[in-house]
């Protein structure tokens, strides 16, 4: 049962558990309480705005099964400027977190985590603190001819494929970019910079969810670092500390990567590293993403 009196916590998800500090991790917001499945779209849209994460949950209910999951969790997931997310990464776990500290779920049992926008997702709790969350991709798309648009972004040369760059998309479309490790590093100094008007009239014309620019090991090719920007979280959040959902994406659609494979991704902001991600791929178009969080604050809505 959900708890009498509503409460906001507030945490990071995908830290490093090596890191003392917890510099680590994209930061969340999970809302719980009797009354949250009441509340109306425009007091959700507030307080997702108060919060100021880039993905604010509300738990709207907590049920137990007899099936093949122990619990299957109904969440709403909202940006700062109010926009509905059909799946996310570290809202997901950051709600897995504050309702295993709240006694309403045990880790160690799955669970089937769904939102009212139509996403999905499969989440396995580890003993360890480890909530890994498998996602199924869908198809990609290509989008052709939009070089100069992301130079007119980036501020940097990026690549021309003949085949397009792919949109790939676990449940919100993203436009993914291949660089190389020297371009990454020039990017990364570059996000200041940022043509944020630009990619916002470039998510407007594709109908994408951001765009998630990543490099490989020159040895073992496989990805190793990934830059995520999203207009649609607001200009102050533009560049994305984390993103479960673009990395599974990128991985899904991989054929470097073999089934069942494990692979970590460090992604970055202009500052440096921001968070850790641990993916395995699947059979098929499946992925699992996730990796550690931490629980920073509570406070109660009166």
């Amino acid at each position: 049962m959900l708890p009498a009196r509503t409460c906001v916590v507030s945490g990071s998800a995908f830290v490093d558990p090596r890191d003392p500090d917890n510099a680590l991790g994209n930061p969340f917001a999970v809302v719980m309480g009797a009354d949250v499945k009441a509340f109306s779209a425009a007091q959700r849209q507030t307080l997702a705005r108060r919060t100021g994460a880039p993905e604010t949950v509300f738990v709207n209910a907590v049920r137990g099964t007899d099936g093949p999951t122990a619990y299957e969790l109904d969440l709403t997931v909202l940006t700062p400027t109010g926009k509905a997310l059909g799946v996310c990464a570290h809202g997901f776990i950051g709600a897995v977190y504050a309702l295993i500290e709240a006694g309403l779920i045990t880790a160690g049992l799955d669970l089937m985590i769904s939102t009212p926008s139509g996403g999905s997702a499969r989440a396995s709790l580890s003993s360890d603190g480890t909530v890994m969350l498998h996602f199924v991709a869908r198809e990609s798309l290509s989008a052709y001819g939009r070089e100069q648009a992301l130079e007119e972004i980036f501020h940097v040369p990026l690549p021309s494929l003949a085949d397009g760059l792919p949109v790939l998309s676990v449940g919100s479309p993203k436009l993914t970019v291949e660089v190389t490790p020297a371009a990454f590093a020039l990017l990364r100094r570059e996000l200041d910079g940022l043509d944020y008007d630009r990619l916002m009239a470039l998510q407007r014309e594709l109908d994408i969810n951001g765009i998630h620019l990543f490099c490989r090991n020159t040895i073992t090719r496989m990805p190793e670092r990934a830059i995520q920007v999203n207009a649609y979280l607001g200009k102050s959040l533009v560049v994305d500390r984390a993103t479960g959902v673009s990395n599974a994406a990128q991985v899904s659609a991989d054929p470097h990567i073999h089934e069942g494979q494990q692979l970590q991704i460090a992604q970055y902001t202009q500052t440096g590293r921001s968070a850790v991600l641990t993916l395995t791929k699947g059979k098929e178009l499946s992925v699992w993403v996730g990796g550690a969080a931490t629980l920073l604050a509570h406070r109660e809505i009166r």
